[in-house]
């Protein structure tokens, strides 16, 4: 069975994720393009640094020329938002990515762009999840690759080109180009490094890579730009004299930074500061969204400033639905996607890579000195994560365990809300807050939270998992 997450259908490959699987997929797309009457009307297809990505790519191009429906293949291996961004520029029916962004290296996927280059809703990728799971093999229609290229059913484009002049636009080029900043940039072996190193070139910042190969392991660790996976980068950091370090996921899409101090920047905070800047020094002003499971501080800082932060479920296309909603400048999730008003609805940490530096050149400001001029102003929020990995047997088990957990077990506060449309959350009057929610893609049992104080968060996800295996029955 073909199952979609947040943004769309990832599996183990060789289990799941299979070239039938695959062909199924694409058929039950096209099945719907046909029944919309938008045949005329082009496919765009990617695919970034995993196994297989091209070959699995390849083979959905079959099925689309085989349904009579013209196919833009893009080359070479690209980054996420590019595809979003080719399927807005060509008017297409439909925009496939095959990735599983930061998942581990064992996994694939398929990312589905609806028109206008905008993530998928839910109410579609339900209904596609129905139709596709139905579709036997003998109902899928091919043409072969070579012979799909001969007839002009398939064409192959680089966009590299057009995107990054997309991007560069929305920046002052002029003003980063004068300030000769240093940048340490891990790409974490992904299809990061295909639009952002000519990013760093074009904006004549100083730029040292690592881990700038095209590996489909991702060096044996997993391709999410988290403390724990950016030592290398942190490291370096410490040794030589860069402005900022700069990471992004698999697939170009999440970003993580190091400040000049070596300090990790965590996304929560990277999105406090994006949206500090906007207002503070850039004079852009509006509401922001994020998602349950991002830091409220962005809350403090969109009251302080006149305007409202909007809370909504994980998954980005909730997120790309609020910004259209509320008018917002900024939307974001603490996995370290961000999207900017204007861009695309959909994260880029191309973009939020080159807002950083155009910060670092308008402020004249090291970037520590930035995060505690946020701290001074607003305070700080320790946040952290912890996943529990679980036998899938028990997963009903668990979500009877979470559900009817008190707030008193977990923390000694005054509770203010208790939320239960996206996991379980519980807010307390004092800003600390905790959510329990099943990953969408794998699984495991995501805790996330955030207090004022930092004893705290650590203290809060043993006593959620002391509860969970107190009263789980093997």
């Amino acid at each position: 069975m073909i199952r979609f997450g947040t943004g769309g259908w990832r599996d183990i490959i060789g289990e799941n994720f299979t070239f039938d699987n695959v062909r199924r997929f694409s058929q039950g797309v096209a099945n719907q393009i046909i029944e919309s009457g938008k045949e005329e009307a082009s496919v765009v297809i990617g695919y970034d640094n995993r196994f297989m990505a091209e070959e699995f790519a390849k083979a959905s191009t079959e099925v689309f020329a085989g349904n009579n429906i013209k196919v833009i293949l893009l080359t070479p291996a690209v980054p996420t938002p590019l595809v979003n961004y080719a399927t807005k520029q060509e008017n297409a029916a439909a925009g496939l990515t095959f990735t599983a962004s930061h998942n581990p290296y064992i996994y694939n996927g398929i990312k589905y762009i609806r028109e206008g280059g905008l993530p998928a809703t839910e109410a579609v990728t339900s209904r596609m999840e129905e139709e596709i799971n139905v579709i036997q093999m003998n109902e899928v229609k091919l043409l072969k690759y070579n012979q799909a290229l001969t007839s002009r059913l398939v064409k192959r484009k680089n966009y590299d080109n057009d995107f990054i002049t997309f991007v560069e636009s929305q920046l002052n080029m002029d003003l980063i180009k004068e300030s000769n900043i240093k940048v340490l940039y891990d790409p974490m072996f992904g299809t990061g490094v295909n639009s952002l190193l000519t990013l760093l070139v074009d904006s004549r910042t100083e730029v040292k890579m690592i881990h700038d190969t095209a590996d489909p392991l991702f060096g044996g660790r997993v391709p999410a730009p988290t403390e724990a996976t950016l030592w290398r980068l942190t490291g370096m950091m410490k040794e030589e004299n860069y402005d900022i370090g700069i990471a992004t996921d698999g697939d170009g899409d999440r970003i993580a930074i190091i400040d000049e101090t070596s300090s990790y920047v965590d996304a929560n905070e990277i999105l406090t500061i994006l949206y500090y800047y906007l207002m503070e020094y850039k004079g852009i002003r509006g509401n922001v969204v994020r998602n349950i499971s991002t830091t409220h501080l962005l809350d403090v800082i969109a009251k302080h400033y006149g305007y409202s932060c909007f809370e909504k479920p994980v998954g980005f296309k909730h997120i790309a639905e609020g910004m259209l909603e509320t008018n917002a400048i900024l939307g974001g999730e603490s996995s370290g996607g961000i999207t900017i008003k204007g861009h695309l609805l959909e994260k880029d940490a191309i973009l939020s890579a080159g807002i950083l530096l155009e910060m670092l050149a308008v402020t004249k400001k090291p970037l520590s000195e930035i995060r505690q001029e946020i701290v001074s102003k607003f305070g700080f929020r320790y946040s952290k994560d912890y996943n529990y990995v679980y036998e899938t047997e028990l997963k009903q088990q668990i979500k009877t365990i979470i559900t009817n957990i008190p707030s008193a077990k977990i923390y000694d506060g005054e509770l203010c809300q208790h939320k239960t449309y996206d996991g379980v959350k519980w807010e307390w009057t004092d800003g600390t807050w905790c959510l329990v929610r099943f990953s969408g893609t794998e699984p495991l049992l995501r805790i996330m939270t955030e207090s004022p104080k930092p004893s705290e968060v650590d203290s809060i996800i043993k006593r959620v998992l002391a509860v969970v295996e107190e009263n789980l029955q093997y």
